[in-house]
């Protein structure tokens, strides 16, 4: 019997850490495939010698998907190449459409969900959209701070097109807050 007493309590123990530790796995994952699109627009716009453009979309599974400046639930990685500059156009070739993986993901951006690569490499100055410089992560738990780091995550991109995903209080804080 204190051997069914001593579990219970372990269990009681555990279930908020695997709870936090699941919570903390989405908003990794999730911060981690956007900075991987964001390394492969950039990747693509070298190797083509063209621009790239990360856009947020309502539905990336159209086949012509548009561009949503605002908060999103995927994204995808075009080259830029139509009449249109920052929006997709018929014929232009799609990198990768990626959905989030968990609705209880939510994306904030400080612009238009927005950026372009050009063959540089370097991230597109302000032009037909002002591009995003700061993507915030969030979830449920919204801002909550543990140490000098936060749960959500930001993905940040400098001016020559490096992005990084951080969670310290102070990048986090940058990148705006959580609903």
């Amino acid at each position: 019997m204190v051997t069914v007493a001593v579990a219970g309590v372990l269990a009681m123990m555990a279930v908020p850490n695997m709870r936090s530790f699941v919570q903390n796995n989405r908003l990794s994952s999730a911060s981690n495939d956007l900075l991987r699109s964001f390394n492969l627009a950039r990747t693509e716009a070298i190797k083509h010698q063209t621009n790239v453009v990360v856009c947020a979309v309502a539905d990336p599974t159209l086949a012509t998907p548009q561009c949503s400046y605002g908060p999103f639930k995927g994204w995808i990685v075009f080259q830029d190449s139509g009449p249109t500059p920052w929006q997709f156009d018929n014929g232009e070739p799609i990198f990768e459409r990626h959905v989030l993986l968990d609705s209880s993901v939510t994306v904030k951006t400080d612009n238009n969900g927005i950026e372009m690569y050009l063959a540089s490499g370097f991230a597109s100055p302000a032009g037909a959209k002002t591009p995003s410089r700061n993507i915030l992560l969030c979830d449920i738990r919204g801002n909550q701070m543990v140490g000098t780091n936060s749960v959500e995550r930001a993905v940040l991109i400098t001016a020559s097109g490096r992005a990084r995903v951080s969670a310290t209080s102070a990048d986090v804080a940058a990148a705006g807050t959580c609903p």
